[in-house]
């Protein structure tokens, strides 16, 4: 009798082929979904990290202290007498005081408020637009979808805004190509001040931003359950506490708490997501620029709202430039300026007004041999500070007595290579078009040139000059070897000698050390300005203008070293038949307007510079006319009687001008774009283009205000011809 049982007639499969089948099946951690999941997952995770250092550090100043320090409040996390307050006094969050200073419940700060929630804000959307790139790019290829891969650009990423950042803190402008390949420059980057513990520093905090992100990564992957799971299953799980995490562990997936997070990723991985965030980042420059707006009708300044946009690194500060010129196009300054370029393109540049007073420095009576040059350059003198320290300097005010003290004094630019070779060219650098390779046809200099033919021998003595951005691709015609000691102070020897050599010379000597970090020897006397920061001080930290005076003291004791430096020289020197010339490269900015260091604006702090001028039989004066590096070697043939010249755009201070100013140009690490024209009260800022065409882009008085062209125009007028014959010396030198 058959067996109701229901007999199986298919074929039983062996364990052998079970075991074979499971391992050709994939583990579903492998598929494409879950690598796409988990590389969304790490993204999330790094932004947190990233937001943290973004909001702690890189726009901590504008985001916590913004309503004071850039609208002349007080400093709320101090008290009066310097103290830093406790944590739970700081401000974190404006306004959250009374008007008596005292600290408000955190139920009356002003949550609803649209500018201080629209903070946060726009604080952290660009981290939300990065996710989103990053997460859309590396999930269009399947090999790129993987937590390595967005590992190795999150890593270079966060290198890059670190480098970033620590520009910005000095400059007050985040980095741009051209600052890049000055990094990469080894004869350039030197200037950045990267002293070896700084460069430590940078090493350990790379060094950490690495392991945490890779702890981040290996949390959004399927290792920490496995290796729960693996720690469970051996000897620990078989404890009370093991006992106890499972009990826990089966609680907590009770909830679903798993699911809603796979909920919202699933969101966030959506089309949806991604299109908030896309009309987000374009709304988000309207609405900075209305709260800005309505600061500026407030105060005449910026919003903190756009201040912490501008110094947030991970924001696309074009798509702002981009929506401030289509407003800009529809305002009143627009059309101003519409008409200054349009009144630029009709103007003939020779046609300088010539009817006002006479500026001009009386002449003296030519020797009967001619003199000799001695050209005495410093890096990095700040006008405003060294005249505050001028009466501390025992030589230098001493000597100043005998010479034309130049008041008012331009560099032709804000970095050091433009302000030697603009000194030594008689002109603004209209000629400089970057570093020059070894087989490119150099430029020579001029008046080196036009020395040499007076008899003279030229040569530079000098630590470490002519290699600095390839200055010696422009400066390669000294009649003498130029000599490059290993030492500021191991320089004059060589001057002395070469300056008691027979026949006129002409010697250009430089001096380095009130570069920052403001090196100075350690003697008691050099220490006159206390407190000052330390030699290896960090300034690339956040919230650098809080050591302002202390930077400001150790740059004053770097110039009593450099005191030294000037009285070791010239008191060897016969002054009966030398002419000298005490000046630096350019300015330095100590935070007048939010920047520390040069090469980062055209304002006058980081142009102007102190000018000494001892000629022998010359009454000294104060000359409180427009004066530039341009003006200096025209000066000097004037005054050695030399009957011709190069003609070029500087001008001799024995000139009878009506008319005085300075070119001055921008630093940039080829060809120069951005420049201006300073005269006695006014600046014209204009930008160049690729064909060397030029277009007038701002008209201001020297601190930076608007000015009007159309009631002025005539005022404005020979500045503009000025501009155009700009425009010709660099059409002049694409050749």
């Amino acid at each position: 009798m058959q067996s109701s049982a229901v007999i199986d007639k298919s074929p039983n499969a062996s364990s052998t082929e079970l075991v074979d089948a499971q391992a050709e099946t994939p583990p579903e951690w492998t598929t494409f979904a879950a690598q796409r999941r988990r590389t969304l997952v790490f993204l999330l995770f790094a932004a947190v990290y990233i937001g943290i250092h973004l909001v702690s550090r890189w726009v901590e100043n504008p985001l916590f202290h913004g309503d004071w320090f850039f609208f002349g409040g007080e400093d709320p996390m101090h008290t009066k007498s310097g103290d830093l307050l406790p944590p739970w006094y700081w401000p974190w969050s404006e306004p959250v005081r009374t008007k008596t200073g005292d600290l408000l419940p955190p139920w009356y700060w002003p949550w609803f408020e649209p500018e201080f929630a629209y903070r946060w804000f726009l604080t952290l959307l660009p981290l939300a637009v990065w996710v989103s790139i990053l997460f859309f790019l590396l999930t269009r290829v399947s090999f790129l979808t993987h937590r390595r891969v967005a590992f190795t650009v999150v890593v270079l990423g966060l290198a890059f805004f670190e480098g970033n950042m620590r520009w910005f803190q000095m400059s007050n402008k985040h980095v741009s190509f051209n600052d890049i390949f000055v990094i990469f420059d080894v004869d350039a980057s030197d200037d950045l001040g990267l002293t070896d513990t700084l460069k430590y520093e940078i090493a350990w905090q790379f060094g950490y931003h690495i392991g945490i992100l890779a702890l981040c990564a290996f949390l959004a992957g399927p290792e920490p359950r496995l290796c729960i799971q693996a720690i469970w299953n051996g000897p620990v799980g078989r404890t009370y506490v093991g006992a106890a995490c499972r009990w826990t562990y089966r609680a907590v997936v009770q909830v679903p708490f798993e699911a809603a997070v796979f909920r919202v990723l699933s969101w966030l991985d959506s089309k949806a997501a991604f299109a908030c965030i896309a009309v987000l980042m374009m709304i988000d420059p309207v609405v900075i620029w209305a709260f800005d707006t309505e600061k500026a009708d407030n105060q005449g300044e910026r919003s903190v709202t756009r201040q912490i946009a501008e110094a947030n690194p991970l924001r696309f500060q074009s798509l702002d430039r981009a929506w401030d010129r289509v407003v800009f196009a529809y305002t009143p300054e627009a059309q101003e300026l519409a008409a200054a370029n349009k009144a630029l393109r009709e103007l003939d540049p020779l046609a300088i007004a010539n009817d006002g007073p006479t500026l001009s420095v009386p002449r003296r009576k030519v020797p009967a041999q001619p003199d000799s040059v001695l050209i005495l350059q410093a890096e990095t003198l700040s006008m405003e500070i060294f005249n505050e320290t001028l009466n501390d300097l025992p030589y230098l005010s001493k000597f100043s007595e005998k010479c034309l003290r130049l008041k008012r004094h331009f560099s032709v630019g804000n970095a050091t290579h433009y302000g030697i070779m603009g000194l030594l060219h008689g002109s603004p650098v209209t000629f400089f078009t970057g570093p020059r390779g070894p087989r490119e046809k150099h430029r020579n200099n001029p008046y080196l040139d036009h020395f040499k033919e007076q008899g003279y021998k030229t040569r530079l003595i000098s630590r470490s000059v002519m290699s600095h951005h390839r200055l010696g691709h422009y400066l390669p015609n000294w009649t003498e070897p130029f000599s490059e000691p290993p030492g500021d102070f191991k320089v004059i020897p060589p001057i002395h000698e070469e300056l008691a050599k027979p026949g006129p010379q002409l010697v250009y000597a430089f001096y380095h050390a009130t570069h920052y970090p403001y090196d100075h020897d350690k003697e008691d006397r050099f220490q006159k300005y206390l407190p000052e920061v330390e030699y290896d001080f960090d300034y690339n930290r956040s919230g650098l203008f809080e050591w302002k005076d202390q930077i400001v003291n150790r740059y004053k004791n770097t110039l009593l070293n450099m005191d030294d430096w000037y009285r070791d020289i010239l008191e060897k020197v016969d002054l009966s038949r030398t002419i000298v010339i005490i000046t630096g490269d350019h300015g330095e900015e100590f935070f007048q307007q939010g920047r520390l260091g040069h090469c980062s604006s055209l304002n006058i702090h980081q142009t102007m510079t102190p000018c000494f001028v001892y000629i022998p039989g010359v009454d000294p004066a104060d000359v409180t006319f427009i004066t530039s590096h341009a003006d200096i070697m025209p000066t000097i043939a004037d005054a050695l009687g030399h009957e011709t010249k190069p003609k070029t755009l500087g001008q001799s201070l024995f000139e009878p001008v009506s008319f005085r100013y300075a070119v001055i140009s921008h630093f940039e690490y080829t060809k120069c774009k951005l420049w201006s024209v300073a005269t006695d009260d006014r600046m014209a800022v204009f930008e160049r283009d690729y064909w060397d065409n030029v277009e007038i882009t701002s008209l201001t008085d020297w601190k930076g205000r608007r000015q009007e062209y159309v009631a002025d125009a005539e005022i404005w007028n020979d500045r503009f011809r000025i501009i155009r014959r700009v425009e010709d010396e660099l059409r002049a030198s694409r050749n």
